[in-house]
């Protein structure tokens, strides 16, 4: 059995929630990137959410999970398009 099938999602979804959490933004942001083409951008929406709370935004605009929601419609519009690329 591959265990690494599971564990690297896993750690790469830990990673983007301690980078968000720290403000790390540009490794986060490379890691959503890879992570949303790879794998799935679903759990990212309830990642945003849940920093969103962290910090308190929801009293005001919560821009990270209306981020997440736009990052989501464009990966679904977009991961077809980039998996079908044919290289020449």
């Amino acid at each position: 059995m591959n265990s690494m099938k599971y564990f690297l999602p896993i750690f790469i979804f830990i990673v983007i929630a301690v980078s968000l959490l720290q403000n790390w933004l540009i490794v986060s942001g490379l890691l959503v990137l890879y992570f949303s083409f790879r794998y799935h951008v679903v759990p990212l929406i309830f990642l945003a959410v849940a920093v969103d709370g962290y910090f308190g935004n929801f009293y005001t605009v919560p821009y990270l999970s209306l981020l997440s929601v736009l990052w989501y419609l464009i990966v679904v519009y977009l991961k077809p398009k980039v998996v079908n690329l044919k290289f020449v």
